[in-house]
């Protein structure tokens, strides 16, 4: 089994550099994100929805990776400009599966982006 700490580093090391076809490599096909505001339950729907963010992304600042068996968890300051400016700290708790990550959930203050997903119940 490969570290699961390191193949989250390097999974958002290729975010951070915007370079979605090596990022896309980490994840599982069977993937699954749960967010504040949305879901996606595959890896290609993710990665369109992550494309989206980074396009109003001005930093994405990775402070820790915290691994443990098929468990990791990242926090990172992620600053955005219009339509969606703020800077907020996410934690991502993910979970692994053959070495590749198979589900994200995702906590932040959600304030700054709730004009972006609208009031959804």
């Amino acid at each position: 089994m490969k570290d699961t700490g390191d193949t989250l580093k390097r999974f958002y090391d290729a975010v951070v550099k915007k370079d979605l076809t090596t990022a896309r490599k980490y994840l599982n096909d069977d993937f699954l994100f749960i967010g504040l505001f949305e879901t996606y339950r595959s890896a290609d729907e993710y990665m369109a929805a992550l494309s989206g963010l980074l396009s109003v992304t001005v930093r994405l600042d990775v402070k820790k990776i915290i691994a443990q068996g098929n468990d990791a968890a990242v926090f990172f300051e992620l600053q955005t400009k219009a339509p969606a400016e703020g800077t907020v700290l996410v934690a991502e708790w993910h979970r692994f599966k053959n070495g590749k990550i198979s589900r994200i959930e995702s906590a932040f203050d959600g304030r700054p982006y709730e004009a972006m997903f609208g009031a959804k119940q």
